[in-house]
């Protein structure tokens, strides 16, 4: 809710000028703060918010039109409406230095009082419009970030009781487990799998909190070094005859940190839906679009494409049991990419591979 009424900055260098729009607009609901002089309107800009200001054009040493272009340098009044108020015939002249000046409008003297209310009282509107904005934007962001912060808070603390009950199965297994069925022993193996399962989910949600609070920092970042690094650490992991294409060279702006783990998940995505392919192919490149689109291919299982804008949200698993994963990746990636002001997408024929594109602009 707003408190305080909006205020309106006249400024003339003649006060009968002054007094005429004070008692024009004196029925609005506003406070009209005065200035005679360009100086003493900056002086007014420093210490008040203004709805808009009504400059005269003629004024003696700073004009009009240059106090528009020191108005507008202020940070808090970079988006205040500006009216002219001239005596100047309505020539083309006028208006593009006006408009070069930062203005949005014109009254022409004599000044018509319910033209000059009716556009005061749309910029009124339009203010109380945009603080209304401003604070729901604020409320939702301190309630986002409630939210992660709960988020991280549970997951962190979930872990905890995790790591006791997989311990505990494993010594049962090896100490106890000669005395035991192998129905018991199953039990057992299954109850390690599912807190192993949860230990993953909570890992990757954990995560995605991290990359949405993590500050960015901006630099140039090698993505073709980057593949190159993951794709070895993965064949350290699994030995398998994975072809990659990647060539070299291929750069971006961005947060070199949040960007590897965007590609991680991207290329395992990769590695694991190409699990079942004889010959497993996985590319990384770059099309010269505006901005660059990056994509990573592979000639995997591929997905139905009526699902493609369901899979960046968290949770969300394609292929089911088939292959293992908690439905978490592909958020972290669409996070990491909107953080840096691009977007992500993916384009896939059942059976026939996918391809997940991304933009980081400049």
């Amino acid at each position: 809710m707003i408190s305080a009424r909006p205020k309106i900055l006249v400024v003339d260098d003649l006060p009968a000028n002054l007094l005429v729009l004070e008692a024009i607009l004196s029925g609005l609901d506003c406070e009209l703060i005065c200035a005679r002089s360009g100086n003493e309107a900056l002086r007014c800009a420093h210490a008040h918010d203004f709805a808009a200001a009504l400059l005269d054009v003629q004024m003696p040493g700073m004009d009009g039109y240059e106090l528009a272009t020191r108005l507008r340098e202020e940070v808090g009044l970079r988006e205040t409406p500006i009216v002219f108020v001239t005596a100047f015939a309505d020539s083309s002249e006028v208006v593009q230095r006006a408009y070069r000046s930062g203005g949005v409008d014109f009254l022409f003297k004599p000044v018509h009082p319910p033209v000059v209310r009716s556009k005061v009282q749309f910029f009124l509107d339009l203010y109380a419009s945009r603080q209304r904005l401003q604070a729901e934007v604020a409320a939702h962001r301190e309630t986002l970030a409630e939210v992660e912060a709960f988020n991280y808070s549970i997951s962190h603390d979930l872990r905890g009781p995790l790591r006791p009950l997989d311990g505990f199965c494993e010594v049962l297994l090896e100490d106890y487990g000669a005395g035991l069925d192998e129905r018991g022993r199953d039990y057992l193996r299954r109850i390690r799998a599912a807190a192993q399962r949860m230990g993953h989910l909570i890992d990757d949600l954990l995560e995605l909190s991290r990359v949405s609070r993590a500050d960015l920092s901006r630099q140039a970042v090698d993505l073709s070094a980057l593949v190159s690094q993951i794709d070895r650490e993965l064949r350290a992991e699994e030995a398998r005859p994975v072809e990659l294409v990647c060539p070299a060279g291929v750069t971006a702006l961005g947060d070199a940190r949040l960007l590897r783990i965007a590609l991680e998940n991207l290329l395992r995505n990769a590695w694991k839906f190409t699990g079942r392919q004889p010959r497993p192919q996985i590319a990384f490149g770059r099309r010269d679009d505006t901005p660059p689109v990056y994509f990573i291919r592979d000639n995997g299982v591929g997905f139905d494409a009526t699902y493609a804008g369901k899979m960046f949200q968290p949770f969300q698993r394609l292929h089911g049991a088939d292959f293992p994963g908690t439905g978490i990746g592909l958020a972290i990636v669409q996070r990491i990419i909107r953080r840096h002001g691009g977007r992500v997408w993916a384009e896939s024929t059942l059976g026939q591979g996918a391809t997940f594109y991304f933009t980081l602009p400049a």
